[in-house]
């Protein structure tokens, strides 16, 4: 009988095993983990430090601080492109919590084109088995969620849960929705959640009942185009989830929004690998999971 998995990070995320590793680009070695990449973009921008300052202020808040904004949304970001998109994590991260004392996590939008360490997105083609296609840089973003205080990228503050995981797909999709709306060049939404693991036991009738079980290192990713989300940015974001402060981790499968998110994001989950290029780029390749 097939083994049962657990996303022990966040939640079950469907039959991780059956995935299989991505297709791997010929040549390519591969980075030893992909929190290395994470913690070296997050490490990018200084804002571990504003953020804490951020949580600590808004623990005691009760409604998001805004400041400006229009028909579509009360807040809206001052520029375009990837200055934008920080603007847009920066909003968006400190009012989503791991605990009330705690961010879930800081949020780096990537820069594509960095000199130093610019990074590649592939994905499957539509409508082909085992083929990649890379993401353009210049309608791409890229939003890297990273645990505070944590070496690896992961949450080191609450409890996993489903609930936790459900939260993490809320939070990327306020930022595709954001993404979209106010960055208009912009096709392709792409956020990395935390990384997780994997448990895999034996249920029913196994070789071994006793047999203990086994870690594995998963890493997902939410991705979102921009005709997708269309239908959501014709009417004002409050109609799609509440401006207010976001739900709590055991408030969220209640919320209004819950099934809609749910919705929304199970055909955008992916496993997510990075490796080098021959050319000394870092690629990330996609792989679709089963939708949750």
């Amino acid at each position: 009988m097939r083994s049962p998995h657990e996303h022990v990070a966040d939640r079950p995320v469907g039959p991780a095993a059956e995935l299989g590793p991505p297709r791997k680009l010929e040549s390519a070695p591969r980075i030893r983990h992909a929190g290395r990449f994470r913690w070296m973009v997050a490490g990018l921008f200084a804002l571990g430090a504003a953020s804490l300052v951020a949580a600590v202020a808004l623990s005691a808040s009760t409604t998001r601080v805004i400041t400006s904004g229009g028909s579509w949304s009360a807040w809206q970001p001052a520029d375009t492109g990837l200055a934008g998109a920080q603007e847009i994590a920066d909003f968006v991260a400190p009012y989503y919590r791991a605990t009330p004392a705690e961010q879930l996590a800081v949020i780096t939008a990537v820069n594509l084109n960095n000199p130093s360490n610019p990074l590649q997105v592939a994905i499957p083609a539509s409508g082909s088995s085992g083929s990649l296609v890379p993401l353009p840089a210049s309608s791409t973003i890229v939003y890297n969620l990273c645990g505070v205080a944590s070496k690896d990228c992961s949450i080191g503050v609450g409890q996993p849960s489903s609930n936790r995981l459900l939260l993490l797909r809320r939070e990327a999709l306020e930022l595709a929705l954001y993404t979209f709306k106010y960055l208009g060049s912009i096709q392709s939404v792409v956020a990395i959640l935390p990384p997780g693991h994997t448990v895999q036991g034996c249920t029913g009738i196994c070789a071994k009942p006793q047999e203990k079980t086994t870690t594995r290192p998963l890493d997902i990713a939410l991705a979102f185009d921009r005709a997708e989300l269309t239908p959501w940015l014709s009417h004002p974001l409050r109609a799609t989830l509440p401006e207010d402060l976001p739900p709590t981790v055991s408030q969220m499968p209640n919320a209004p929004e819950a099934e809609l998110v749910s919705i929304i994001t199970a055909h955008g989950l992916f496993s997510e690998q990075t490796e080098q290029s021959q050319a000394g780029s870092t690629v990330m390749t996609l792989s679709p999971m089963p939708p949750q």
